[in-house]
This record gives structure tokens, C-alpha cells and sequence, in this order.
């Protein structure tokens, strides 16, 4: 055999690495993970400054089974938010420099929703429909080959539905969660997510509709590293792997080389590409790690100086078709009625533009934004921070994304192991989405070993 320094290399210190790797660890082999940052969690990533505002990783669902358990299981306490969520319920719409409450907008002559779907709000009426004309039985159902006629772009399956052009440009065009707009994503990934989410609420206590961790999300991939008999190697950058008979060769940009009988790579897309593998992945897999796409999403966050709300009537929180984005009000869970700061989230072009700019232009454009359609606003905001996940070298984009015709064409394959190396991230997911996911493919790679051995 061939000389080796671990049995399990992992390469990431994301929620899905740690998941493998803790349950390798389990099983008694040797494992060494490895990050690039000088902290672990990846895009799991707690604004401390801000009071534990969180930049990535927001939300546990009330069902997530394994993420709920790991922070039992490493004493990570949660908090249930559905106090807080009804406040964060009450934002109001903004088109152009009209400003419209969400009581007004069934009747707005703005709205060009289906007569019968007038009250439903802009932000929330494509999850609708994805649950509503959900043919999903499951959710891993949407990789069955009899739903393929349903990779087509979200605007061919809306506008089947009945809606209108227009109706989709407020329905999927603003702030949208995947791609730029209802072209740049397949219909068969929205579904994969609605179906999801309603089984997320078949799995959640009536009672709970979300959890988040006390002293930030963060705190529960900490604890998962913490609990590592092997460590996490910080500021370790991955350049190459060598995938060879008997082992698995990294080489670090420190001139590190370490070996070890398998590798994970649990790192996201826009950071694999950076890493040379040899030999090749296999022609198509190959071509999807460097094709598919992930969603530019830049936070910039901001603290009130005055509760310029009181001053115009509107809700403190804002969703908007201008730079700014969806301006979301966070707030105090011990007294809800408390804001604590503002947090803009800018996705697709808006947000790649804003990258081009330093952080302290940032801020100050995002100001004048919110500044040009509320006036109220003139003056009582002051920028704090800023997190770009499209320009974070670690990251490349907060979450991969299939366009029209991608799941078909890559999804099947999309995470087969690559002789002793593997493959896990939220992105590779078959069942759940967000840090469920991550878990998921996390413990799936770990499987995948164990078969191996």
C-alpha cells in the first residue's frame, strides 16, 4: 500500500465537509479536513460585529432533522423565531418611486396578477405556485426522468399557468433567489424547492416555523469542527488532487503535499474550478463543474440612526426593483418591536455591479437608493458592513443554480465519485435544499466511502 497521511482527507470546512467528515470520524478512520479561510462554516457566516446577523446560513427550518440534531447533539442551543417572523412579514412593495402597502396592492393598478391571485405579494407568489401546481410527489422526484419535460426555463412554466409577461417580471424578475430572471433558471429547480418546502412543513411542529442558533448559525459548524479528533488544518489552500490507484495526492499553494486512501472535496463550484484534478473528470461532469452557474448576492448592512418608519408610516422593510434590493429590517428576538439594523440583500446583475465598487462606494450608493425612494430615510442610516458572496474568492456565488436544460443535461452525474475522490455541497443535494442539504450530501459522500471500503 502505498504511503498515506490520513485515511479521509476532506477539503472545506463547509456544513457538508463537517458533516462527512464527523461521520467518518464515527466510524474510526483518520481524518484531517481542510479550509482555506482562518474560519470554518463556509457559507455558513455569522456578522458578529452586527450582533450575530447573519450573512449566510439565516434560517433552520422547523424540519430540518439532521441540522436540528447536530446542534443537540454538540450543544448548540436554538431559538425559534416564529415570534419574530410575523414582523418581518410586514414589508411593503416598491415600483420606481411609488412606495405600496401590502394592503393596497390587490386593488393597485400596478398589479397584474390573475384576478383570483390579486392579493397574493410579488415576493411570495412564485413559491406559491411552485407549491400550488407542484407534480412532485417527493422531493428527489425531481431528478425522475418523467418530469424532464419540466427543465424548461421558469417563464415557459409560468406562462403556462396563465400568467402574463408582466406578471412574471414582479413574480420572479425582482430580487430574484436564482439566476437573473424567470430566463436564467429551469422550472424543474423551483419545483425541486417548493416540494421541498412543503415537506418541510409536514415534518415542522404547528407550533415552530423556523429555528435559528442562539449567538449565530455559525456557532453550530464551530461546534462540529470542535468535535474533530483530527482537527481542521485553517489557511490550508488546495491547488491540485491527484487521483491515483491506491491514494489521493493533494498539493497545497503553501508547496504542502499531503496523501491520503480518499478525498472529499466538499468546496463549492466557482472554488473547484480552481483546483487542477488529474486525471480529467469524465467529459460531462467535467463540463458541468465548469459551466453551471451561481447566484451573486452582495449584503450590506446598515444601522438606524432614527426610526425614519415612524416618520412616513410605511414598514421598515422594503422589497424593491431598485439598487437596493430587498431592504429587510432584522430585529430583537427578546423585544421584537425593536429594530436593530437593516440588512440590504442585492441579487443577479444589480449585485455583480455593485462588486466593481469599494465597500465604503457601496454603502454610500445603497444609501442613496433607499435615500431616493423613501425620503424619510434622508440621513438616519449609516453603513456598517458589507458581504459579497458573488467576489468572495471562498465562495464564488452564494449557491449554485440549474439553468433551463442544465438538470437534465448534468444532475444525474453531477456528484459521482471520481475513482477514490468525492464530491459533496449543498449544490449536490437530492432530497433537501439549504443546510439540510449540505448535511445531506455531506453524509452521502461519507456512504460512499464506507461502500469502498
Amino acid at each position: 500500500m502505498a504511503a498515506v497521511d490520513r485515511d479521509v482527507i476532506v477539503v472545506g470546512a463547509g456544513l457538508a465537509g463537517l458533516a462527512a467528515a464527523t461521520k467518518l470520524e464515527a466510524e474510526g478512520l483518520d481524518v484531517l479536513v481542510l479550509e482555506a479561510q482562518q474560519r470554518v462554516g463556509g457559507r455558513i457566516h455569522s456578522m458578529r460585529q452586527l450582533g450575530s446577523g447573519e450573512a449566510g446560513g439565516t434560517y433552520i427550518g422547523a424540519g430540518y432533522e439532521r441540522v436540528i440534531a447536530a446542534a443537540s447533539r454538540h450543544g448548540v442551543p436554538l431559538v425559534d423565531v416564529t415570534p419574530v417572523l410575523q414582523f418581518f412579514r410586514e414589508q411593503d412593495l416598491v415600483l420606481g418611486t411609488r412606495i405600496i402597502r401590502q394592503t393596497d396592492w390587490p386593488g393597485d393598478p400596478a398589479n397584474p396578477f390573475p384576478d383570483a391571485d390579486k392579493a397574493q405579494l410579488p415576493w411570495s407568489y412564485h413559491r406559491t405556485l411552485t407549491v400550488r401546481h407542484n407534480p412532485l410527489e417527493r422531493p428527489q422526484d425531481w431528478l425522475d426522468a418523467r418530469f424532464a419535460d419540466l427543465d424548461v426555463s421558469a417563464r415557459t412554466w409560468l406562462r403556462g399557468l396563465g400568467l402574463s409577461d408582466a406578471a412574471i417580471a414582479l413574480a420572479y424578475g425582482m430580487n430574484a433567489s436564482f439566476g437573473r430572471d424567470a430566463d436564467d433558471v429551469s422550472a424543474l429547480l423551483l419545483l425541486f424547492r417548493g416540494a421541498f418546502s412543503k415537506a418541510q412543513r409536514a415534518l415542522a411542529p404547528k407550533e415552530s416555523v423556523g429555528l435559528t442558533a442562539r449567538d449565530g448559525v455559525q456557532r453550530i459548524p464551530e461546534a462540529l469542527a470542535s468535535s474533530l479528533r483530527g482537527g481542521v488544518d485553517l489557511g490550508r489552500v488546495v491547488t491540485a488532487i491527484s487521483v491515483e490507484h491506491e491514494r489521493v495526492t493533494l498539493r497545497c499553494a503553501d508547496s504542502t503535499t499531503l496523501r491520503a486512501r480518499q478525498v472529499v472535496c466538499a468546496v463549492p463550484l466557482g472554488v473547484l474550478r480552481n483546483i487542477a484534478i488529474d486525471p480529467s473528470l469524465p467529459a460531462r461532469q467535467g463540463e458541468a463543474f465548469a459551466r453551471l452557474p451561481s447566484q451573486p448576492l452582495m449584503q450590506v448592512y446598515l444601522a438606524p440612526k432614527a426610526k425614519f418608519w415612524e416618520r412616513d408610516g410605511y414598514a421598515p422593510s422594503l422589497f424593491t426593483d431598485s439598487g437596493a434590493g430587498m431592504i429587510a429590517a432584522a430585529r430583537n428576538r427578546s423585544n421584537p418591536t425593536e429594530v436593530t439594523s437593516i440588512a440590504c440583500w442585492i441579487t443577479g446583475d444589480a449585485a455583480a455591479a455593485l462588486d466593481r465598487l469599494p465597500a465604503d462606494a457601496i454603502g454610500r450608493a445603497v444609501i442613496a437608493e433607499i435615500e431616493r425612494i423613501r425620503p424619510a430615510a434622508a440621513g438616519a442610516l449609516e453603513f456598517v458592513a458589507l458581504h459579497s458572496w458573488g467576489a468572495d474568492p471562498y465562495a464564488g456565488g452564494a449557491w449554485a443554480y440549474f439553468r433551463p436544460g442544465d438538470v437534465s443535461r448534468y444532475a444525474a452525474n453531477l456528484g459521482a465519485a471520481h475513482g477514490r475522490l468525492h464530491f459533496c455541497g449543498e449544490h449536490l443535494a437530492v432530497e433537501s435544499r439549504g443546510m439540510e442539504g449540505a448535511m445531506e450530501s455531506g453524509e452521502r459522500a461519507a456512504a460512499e466511502i464506507f461502500a469502498q471500503a
